[in-house]
């Protein structure tokens, strides 16, 4: 026993013998990793990687399975993946390896595609989440600093992101994160199943606490003797080299030539290392000679004298599910018109910045596909070119025209992006740079030009208010006449969005909900198409997250409309999707007998119940695989004992309006081979369907026929025979029951000992069928 334990003694002094020789950081990482194994605890060591370079850092971490998933039973490929993290005193940093064997690869980048998500730091309702997706897409947080380089791979796909630490101190210690793959098809949209690293899978948006503490940050075994440069480059031209996030890991004792390349009709303005001037060359490089310290250049540029300036406003257009940039739109100017036939999509390069509304991070930055460019007389488009087939409102471009538009490429076979980042609203900042000459009618052609943003139009948003006060926020639009004077006795639509859709601020923020699927955007499209049936004034309630406003303060609103005699107190209108389908029936059953129509979407309970709304035009929609579908069969109950009330159950929530309708929609369609058939989020989302599909439609993809015709209805209703074309011809159909208008043009013809009476019928029939009419006479 004595020369075993002399054997341990003298085993334990010569390793605290070489420890003393070890540097600080090999020390206190190797004690940290015993530690940490010890416990079981995944760790993160520190390091600056560069992104997109297969940094060797990279190996000099541990790397751990994701393999945790929601769906294991799913017959459908599964994906999997490994992760190593690294940290320092700004930033964390991840590369995860995905092997999936079905990437989808556009432009699609929220959790419904193929992405990698990251949980960092306590948080709740996505306020911690990163996501990227397999071709690079950034969706959940923004921050100006946060980078990221993916790469498609023969088994699926390498994504390495860089996440500021914004409020969290990165320290040696316990540190809370997860990171989630989301597992799509090819096709894009359609998520089913998600792959978690240290948590169970799909747990981290409702809260942190499933992977509080799962990591460890632990000191390097060795410091890293690189130097990071800093490139930091303003709109106006590029740098080279450089790389992904701008952080460049060079050796010390290194020299680098940087290359300084201007946009046609741009000069560089200045170079800075560290905040001092350095000298370009007349090449315009200039070069870091022996390296040995970190370094930052910062490089501007600014327009030159002998370029025209000429200006172009950001075009942003409405589709049945968001909002979407669909062009920049060039003013020549008065008596200068381009050459439609020499407009070509070369002629321009057209990128965009797109930032936040508060503290201008950038949510964007990228590249834009041209469809075509054309002449126009007025600063407007004239329709879209679709790869399969144009939108109904299609015109060519005419032979001459003072305004250029270049139509952006915004929704292909594989998705779109709308404007939103998340579900708050950006500014979409475009740059163009000319590529050749714009030949004109007359006159010599223009070939050395910057271009100037002057505004950012959306021809259906901009006719809305934006209005806040502590009780509701809301949008507001009034409809005038062709002199511009208010309308007064109007129909008013009241449409409410659904949990999150108006995203975190909406407070500033008012109009967030109408980029995305929307009542009131719907409506206007429809008033565009038939201003005589459907001109009205809506008001459309936002609200941040879940915080819906109180009935009460949303019917204050209605009443000063109809106090103000600008709506029809006969025709108020209220819809409104899941949460806001929920304060639709709120507002219905608080104030009975007020509103003449309600169609609230995707809500699990509820209907009108009380006495006087027993006449009250009513319609629900749901999908058969929403969790509220079997509100449909609880509300069969009580049908009875309303009057005009009707629900309808469909399976698919395919949009088939242009452009979603040139591709198929798979995703939004029940798969019998899948369980379930239909995933809920996606069966949840009604709205694009409900408000802009017809109740019956031709699907031409699958050979049927699509419907959201009524399987219920009040009993005394006659059977559906296709009585309205879509939800709001149903709608503006409606009137509150009341007294019926006074018949008109009343002529009396005496003759043959008879009298024979004629008059019109009612402009209004007080909401219901004019079934008879009573003739009376006195002596006077």
């Amino acid at each position: 026993m004595l020369k075993r334990f002399s054997q341990k003694l003298s085993l334990l002094c010569c390793l605290m013998i070489l420890t003393s020789f070890m540097p600080v950081g090999f020390a206190a990482e190797t004690d940290n990793i015993a530690i940490a194994e010890a416990a079981d605890i995944p760790t993160a060591v520190y390091g600056t990687p560069e992104l997109g370079s297969n940094d060797p850092l990279w190996f000099k971490t541990n790397e751990y399975p994701i393999n945790r998933s929601s769906a294991p039973d799913d017959p459908r490929p599964h994906a999997t993946g490994t992760v190593r993290i690294l940290w320092d005193e700004n930033f964390l940093y991840a590369r995860v390896v995905v092997e999936d064997s079905n990437v989808y690869q556009g432009a699609g980048g929220n959790h419904t595609y193929d992405s990698v998500e990251f949980f960092v730091g306590p948080g709740s309702s996505g306020s911690n989440q990163w996501r990227v997706s397999a071709t690079g897409v950034f969706s959940g947080q923004s921050h100006t600093d946060r980078a990221a380089w993916t790469q498609i791979t023969d088994t699926g796909y390498i994504v390495e992101i860089r996440i500021p630490k914004r409020d969290l101190t990165l320290q040696p210690g316990k540190f809370t994160f997860e990171v989630n793959i989301n597992n799509s098809s090819e096709i894009g949209a359609d998520r089913y199943e998600v792959v978690s690293a240290f948590a169970p899978p799909d747990s981290g948006f409702n809260g942190h606490e499933a992977f509080q503490d799962s990591i460890e940050l632990i000191p390097a075994a060795e410091p890293d003797p690189r130097h990071s440069i800093i490139i930091s480059v303003d709109t106006g031209g590029k740098v080279t080299p450089n790389v992904p996030g701008n952080v460049k890991r060079v050796a010390p004792g290194s020299s680098i030539t940087f290359t300084i390349i201007p946009d046609n009709g741009k000069l560089v303005d200045t170079v800075t290392v560290d905040g001092e001037p350095v000298k370009i060359e007349a090449d315009n490089t200039f070069t870091l000679a022996n390296i040995v310290a970190d370094h930052q250049i910062r490089v501007t540029f600014k327009d030159d004298p002998a370029a025209e300036q000429i200006p172009f406003i950001v075009w942003n257009d409405n589709f049945a599910r968001g909002e979407y940039t669909t062009a920049v739109i060039i003013d020549l100017g008065e008596g200068r018109e381009a050459l439609g036939s020499a407009l070509h999509p070369g002629l321009f390069t057209v990128s965009a910045r797109n930032t936040t509304l508060t503290g201008d991070l950038v949510v964007f930055e990228g590249t834009r596909n041209i469809s075509r460019v054309y002449a126009n007389d007025e600063p407007k488009v004239r329709g879209y070119r679709g790869k399969v087939h144009n939108s109904p409102d299609y015109r060519d471009g005419l032979e001459s025209g003072r305004y250029i538009v270049v139509e952006l490429e915004f929704y292909t076979e594989v998705g779109g992006n709308t404007t939103l980042d998340g579900s708050n609203s950006t500014k979409q900042n475009y740059n163009i740079v000319l590529s050749g000459e714009i030949e004109l009618k007359n006159g010599d052609p223009i070939d050395y030009a910057v271009f100037k943003q002057t505004g950012v139009v959306n021809p259906i948003l901009d006719k809305f208010t934006a209005h806040a006060t502590e009780a509701v926020n809301y949008a507001l639009y009034i409809h005038k006449d062709k002199k511009g004077s208010e309308v007064h006795g109007l129909p008013l639509y009241v449409y409410t969005h659904g949990f999150s859709r108006g995203g975190t601020q909406a407070h500033i923020d008012q109009k967030a909900s109408m980029k995305s699927a929307n009542g009131a955007v719907a409506l206007m499209k429809r008033m565009a198409e038939n201003p005589e049936k459907y001109a009205s004034h809506i008001l459309n309630i936002s609200y941040s997250g879940g915080n819906a406003p109180q009935v009460e303060s949303i019917k204050a609103v209605i009443d000063d409309l109809i106090d103000r005699g600008l709506a029809d107190p006969n025709r108020i209108y209220a819809a409104g999707f899941s949460m806001g389908g929920g304060v639709t029936t709120n507002l219905i059953n608080t104030y009975p007998g007020f509103f003449a129509a309600a169609a609230p979407m995707g809500i699990s309970s509820g209907w009108p119940t009380a006495p006087e709304n027993r006449d009250l035009a009513y319609w629900l929609f749901v999908n058969t695989y929403d969790s509220g579908a079997s509100n449909v069969d609880n509300m069969l109950n009580d049908i009875g004992n309303l009057t005009n009330a009707r629900a309808s159950r469909f399976d698919s929530n395919e949009a088939l309006t242009w452009p979603y309708n040139q591709y198929d929609q798979p995703s939004q369609r029940p798969n019998p081979e899948n369980n379930p058939p239909l995933v809920r989020y996606i069966a949840h989302e009604v709205e694009a369907a409900v408000l802009y599909n017809r109740f019956t439609m031709d699907n031409p993809f699958t050979g049927e026929t699509w419907s959201m015709a009524p399987i219920i209805q009040s009993p005394n209703l006659p059977p559906w025979n296709n009585d309205y074309t879509d939800v709001f011809d149903w709608m503006f159909s409606q009137r509150k029951p009341g007294v019926p208008d006074a018949p008109g043009n009343l002529t009396a013809t005496v003759g043959d000992r008879r009298v024979t009476l004629k008059w019109t019928a009612p402009a209004s029939d007080g909401g219901k069928p004019i079934t008879g009419y009573k003739v009376w006479y006195d002596n006077n």
